[in-house]
């Protein structure tokens, strides 16, 4: 749960990535962030309400207000793309666009995030942390236990699914930078982990200040802010990896037949059309 909102984070950008059912999903986002949250925790009739009445006013909010960033970043891609205009420092601008609707998000939900975890109980927090360990796991077998060159199998096959949900297969020529690229990340699978345990347990100490309203906001707050628990050197690898993915992308996109073309340029507007109807009043 680092945080609670992460869940609203990744459901909108897995509706953006997958492009699917995109207004089904997303008026029913709040069933589904609700299953997810119950899933890390069982809530009592208390907290459900709490919860409910919590994502009920951000979900308005976000449909209200940030719904209209949305459609205007994706037809500002599109445009982008039909003047030809992608290369590395105009997708690291969108994919700094990106980040500050996730931190908005973000800074808006931290409030009620921590006031829901303040408000949990012994049990419960017993049952989230047995959450957040059995997940632990499953990033072990699925990132750890596995050959550095299954770990770059796994990476090119997630981006050729990306590439297939909005331009369609890829060509070999697109396949082999694909691989070039893989080969060129740095490892941040044990890092990552490392990070991740190091939060958890700086999760869960503040967790047991939770009766002390001050330290407990302060110390969260703090923990909630992406990358709180960061290395030096873990954060140099993610800049350096973005960088080489930045990169990768501009010449598989160089390598793109028009038809490949013309279905992410139809994948775009499909996907803003979608969310400039899910667009309502506050």
């Amino acid at each position: 749960m680092k945080s609670a909102s992460k869940i609203i984070i990744v459901a909108l950008l897995a509706l953006v990535v997958a492009g699917c059912g995109v207004r089904s999903a997303y008026n029913n986002l709040d069933w589904l962030m609700m299953r997810w949250i119950n899933n890390q925790v069982s809530l009592d009739a208390e907290q459900e309400l709490s919860v409910r009445t919590a994502l009920d006013e951000k979900l308005l909010w976000h449909c209200s207000s940030q719904l209209p960033q949305y459609v205007s970043f994706l037809r500002a891609v599109d445009s982008d793309v039909a003047d030809e205009a992608i290369n590395v420092e105009v997708l690291r601008g969108h994919g700094e666009q990106l980040a500050a609707f996730g931190r908005e998000l973000a800074e808006r939900a931290q409030p009620d995030i921590v006031e829901f975890l303040a408000s949990l109980n012994d049990e419960q927090i017993v049952a989230l942390r047995a959450s957040f360990d059995e997940r632990n796991e499953e990033i072990i077998e699925e990132s750890i236990e596995v050959t550095a060159a299954e770990r770059q199998a796994n990476q090119v096959q997630a981006m050729e699914r990306g590439m297939r949900r909005f331009s369609g297969r890829p060509s070999m020529l697109q396949r082999e930078r694909l691989k070039q690229w893989a080969t060129e990340l740095k490892s941040t699978a044990e890092m990552s982990l490392e990070q991740r345990l190091a939060w958890q347990d700086e999760f869960f100490d503040a967790l047991a200040l939770r009766s002390d309203n001050g330290a407990f906001e302060s110390r969260m707050q703090a923990l909630l802010e992406p990358g709180a628990t960061w290395s030096d050197e873990f954060r140099q690898r993610m800049e350096y990896n973005r960088e080489r993915t930045l990169e990768a992308i501009v010449d598989v996109h160089a390598l793109s037949s028009p038809r490949q073309i013309s279905r992410l340029r139809s994948r775009l507007d499909s996907l803003a059309s979608d969310f400039e109807r899910l667009i309502c009043a506050s």
